[in-house]
């Protein structure tokens, strides 16, 4: 099966099929420093583009998100978004230099090559264009529980991630640190990245069964002091040079 082939059954009613909706607050934060009022964007893998989309044109953003999956880019269009497909996000059809921010939200882990991606979309950023990407972080705490007392490998990717994780949709990993190194090496300035959304209670299977389980202010702080353990997520911002 092709990546496209892939990708459409995966935003078809049958897939996975991750919807968008209103921006969780870390992500929310992330933009709100990052992406200025009235900013030309472009969401790489946007998926459905509810996820960005939305939020960027409150702002007064110019939004254009692209993806792979035909079947994505049609439920981004009739959500009213600007959105067109790609054959590869490492090959993207703008010039150089054409877009204020450049948007990879929980897509890098499905590429087989991740930095050409980043590196692309340096390329067609503006100096002083920023970066903002999301990852699942492969050293959250809950991730390193499993593989040490249980020996389970969950990739993260989908509903049947532990089950089965070797049709899962993640192919690539990080943390921080290897992300940041990702987007010096493409190029990219004053890199940096954050842990966000760990929590301790609602990662815990019999917790989070009944509902319990929302991070605490206590927990928000110890995760800016240990990111790389609590984080659920690796958040990162980069500027081009």
């Amino acid at each position: 099966m092709d990546v496209k082939a892939y990708y459409d059954r995966y935003w078809s009613d049958g897939g996975f099929q991750p919807v968008g909706g209103d921006l969780n607050p870390p992500l929310r934060a992330l933009l709100k420093r990052s992406v200025r009022p009235g900013a030309r964007c472009l969401d790489v893998g946007c998926g459905d583009g509810r996820t960005v989309g939305p939020w960027l044109l409150e702002q007064g953003c110019h939004y254009v998100g692209v993806d792979v999956s035909e079947a994505a880019v049609g439920q981004a269009t009739a959500a009213g978004l600007d959105a067109r497909r790609i054959e590869d996000a490492s090959v993207l059809p703008f010039e150089d230099a054409s877009f204020d921010a450049g948007l990879i939200i929980e897509v890098l882990e499905h590429l087989f090559a991740p930095h050409l991606a980043v590196a692309e979309l340096h390329r067609v950023l503006r100096p002083g264009g920023v970066l903002v990407a999301t990852v699942p972080n492969v050293s959250y705490w809950r991730r390193r529980l499993d593989l040490a007392l249980l020996g389970r490998w969950n990739p993260f990717g989908d509903d049947l991630s532990v089950e089965q994780p070797w049709r899962d949709p993640h192919v690539r990993f990080f943390n921080l640190g290897s992300m940041d190194r990702m987007l010096r090496q493409a190029g990219f300035v004053s890199v940096a990245t954050q842990g966000q959304g760990g929590a301790v209670l609602r990662d815990l299977p019999l917790v989070r069964r009944f509902g319990g389980g929302h991070p605490s202010a206590a927990y928000a702080a110890a995760e800016r002091m240990l990111p790389s353990l609590l984080g659920l997520r690796v958040g990162a911002v980069a500027i081009k040079g």
